[in-house]
């Protein structure tokens, strides 16, 4: 699906993290490599340090911290805000959503809309999309579009392929219409016959956790995991990433008639640092204009990557231009994939906020 949406922007990005940082050599002990293959993995995939939250906190807990900061920092107003969007595939519980628990910590109106989409990373663009067809309802009111995980807790300690780049974040955006003309061009694509690239076998209606298949096993590859862990078929999400997403990018750059030296800034999802690099090379971009550095530095945070990303790089990115063109990429669970290409003026605020692990 490409289509467009006329007069809407993100006015305000702030990126929820955890305090508590977990460095990869840290944890060697886990993977049975040697230190030689330690440092190699820690060069060429570009393991660092990340991000993780501790056992108990929830998506929830940092949306609502976040919101109350951004209240504190006047960012907007309880009446201002017309919808709460969640894409998230860490839910606090399976009833209630997450949008009506957070409705409810604040004197947002009854009226609110509350949604919440079970997205992971692709969360940020499906979460726009929704949020610009929300606005053509809402008109004067904003939306809250809320995205991130809490992953971490869903794989494996002794999983050497996915712990390593599995960070935990939660964004939230103020997404909103504009009183000028500003077109946003957007694409969604889904390919449901790979969706079992990226998976956690137990723990819904289809299989139960039991004592049984908790019992971590080892893979041919040597990954311990038990059926409540997350599974990643690595080399196939990565051939589906390389190939179907300068393909998705393509198309929505010639339904908008622009070409790839038009666009300012791509700021994907980030799923690894060596994914990112043989992305850019394929679109043929530069590291300055496809940042890739987030994962060494905080970890992989599905669906809150791309507001991760705008945070680390907001300074730089606004630094000479109080406007940019930014196409925004996303893909992973699903197999899901989507891109918003539009012009976006610097923010209202953009920052970081640690969450302290003490409420």
């Amino acid at each position: 699906m490409v289509t467009s949406f006329d007069n809407k922007t993100i006015s305000s990005v702030y990126s929820v993290m955890p305090s508590q940082e977990v460095d990869f050599l840290d944890e060697a002990q886990n993977y049975a490599f040697s230190e030689t293959q330690m440092l190699k993995l820690k060069k060429v995939m570009g393991f660092g340090t990340r991000r993780v939250a501790k056992e108990g906190e929830t998506v929830a807990d940092y949306a609502i911290y976040g919101i109350k900061q951004m209240l504190i920092d006047s960012v907007f107003k309880e009446e201002e805000i017309g919808a709460i969007i969640v894409t998230t595939t860490s839910p606090d519980h399976f009833i209630p959503p997450i949008s009506n628990i957070i409705q409810g910590k604040f004197n947002f109106n009854e009226d609110t809309i509350c949604i919440d989409i079970s997205q992971g990373c692709c969360g940020y663009t499906v979460g726009l999309v929704y949020s610009f067809m929300t606005l053509n309802s809402i008109k004067d009111k904003k939306v809250l579009l809320i995205t991130g995980d809490v992953l971490s807790f869903k794989v494996s300690t002794r999983d050497r392929a996915s712990r390593p780049i599995v960070g935990d974040a939660v964004s939230i955006s103020v997404v909103e219409n504009t009183h000028y003309e500003n077109k946003v061009y957007c694409s969604l694509k889904n390919d449901g016959k790979d969706a079992f690239a990226v998976y956690i076998p137990a723990g819904g209606s289809r299989m139960p956790i039991t004592q049984e298949n908790i019992i971590e096993e080892s893979d041919e590859f040597g990954n311990w995991r038990g059926k409540q862990h997350l599974v990643m078929q690595g080399d196939q999400v990565f051939n589906i990433i390389i190939n179907m997403t300068p393909i998705m990018i393509e198309e929505l750059l010639k339904y908008t008639n622009t070409q790839i030296a038009d666009v300012d800034y791509f700021i994907c999802h980030q799923s690894s640092s060596f994914t990112l690099k043989k992305l850019a090379q394929r679109l043929g971009v530069s590291q300055e204009r496809l940042p890739r550095d987030i994962v060494p530095k905080y970890g992989n945070s599905s669906s809150a990557s791309i507001p991760v990303t705008l945070c680390e790089h907001y300074n730089e990115m606004y630094a000479k231009k109080n406007k940019q063109t930014i196409l925004f990429a996303s893909f992973g669970t699903g197999m899901s994939l989507g891109a918003v290409y539009m012009e976006l003026p610097k923010f209202k605020n953009c920052k970081f906020v640690d969450y302290p692990h003490s409420i």
